[in-house]
């Protein structure tokens, strides 16, 4: 194991640690569990910042689950929270399409029906079947149900010219039994066959931070906690945050040596970083 010190860099960490987080960003898949499984300790130091008074959002690249699914996951676990405190990439791909594109307009979306509700709710029109072949968007995410026919109707709407978004690039999520294809994989297959590159709006990039900072509004001192060089970590970075790595997901301590962008701290898991804040 790497030694905390010897990736920390300490200005800027301890700078902030000093003056204590009153905000932080968790991300939840390899943060707070892995699957239906807790991580070891995290529930409690969840709760033990709590405890502190910080302000907690959870930021998730899986668009499957609504923000209310979510919330009830970890209430059942034993967290506090509600749906205002979640930002997914569901939400996320709604909100921007909606802000690009005009109400009504036609979508023809590629994934679990709480991103398909998302969409709905944004005001957009969903097409279903054949009918999405007529679409004006192509909406990706990542879902276990993907399905040819879905790649050919999404193929023959972008080659009449429809606008490609997604959810994200992520290209596995972790799970007890190893790694499973996320959006990215997806995504890959209609992009090559499409003749197109997506939008894309979940970590590392820039809206799905922007809207995760807009419900810590008034905290001063914001940092997020992510299992994931590319995504949390490097977007992170990008949206000006204190950045803290745990190694109970995605990332290794190898990963960590060989990434161009280093986080502001390495820890093993959040009851190790806990212990960094007393």
């Amino acid at each position: 194991m790497i030694s905390v010190l010897a990736l920390l860099q300490p200005d800027e960490y301890q700078r902030q640690r000093r003056a204590k987080f009153d905000g932080l960003i968790v991300d939840l898949d390899g943060v707070v569990w892995i699957g239906d499984i807790p991580i070891a300790g995290s529930v409690d130091a969840i709760a033990a910042l709590q405890a502190r008074g910080v302000r907690l959002v959870f930021l998730t690249n899986d668009p499957t689950g609504s923000r209310s699914d979510y919330a009830r996951r970890l209430s059942e676990m034993g967290i506090a929270a509600d749906e205002e405190q979640i930002v997914t990439s569901a939400r996320a791909l709604a909100a921007l399409i909606a802000e690009r594109e005009r109400s009504g307009t036609a979508v023809f979306a590629i994934g679990s029906p709480a991103l398909k509700a998302e969409l709905a709710g944004a005001g957009l029109e969903l097409r279903s079947g054949d009918g999405g072949r007529a679409a004006a968007v192509v909406a990706v995410g990542g879902h276990s149900g993907f399905a040819y026919r879905e790649l050919r109707i999404a193929t023959q709407a972008l080659r009449q010219g429809a606008r490609l978004y997604a959810a994200g690039r992520d290209a596995t999520f972790p799970m007890p039994d190893g790694p499973w294809p996320a959006t990215g994989a997806i995504l890959a297959a209609v992009e090559f066959a499409g003749g197109t590159t997506a939008t894309v709006v979940g970590k590392p990039e820039p809206y799905i931070f922007a809207l995760a900072q807009s419900l810590l509004d008034g905290c001063k001192r914001v940092a997020i906690v992510g299992d994931h060089l590319a995504a949390d970590i490097a977007g992170g970075k990008r949206a000006g945050l204190t950045t803290i790595l745990v190694l109970s997901g995605t990332a290794t301590s190898s990963d960590v040596v060989a990434a161009s962008v280093r986080p502001d701290l390495v820890v093993d898991d959040l009851a190790a970083f806990i212990r960094t804040l007393r």
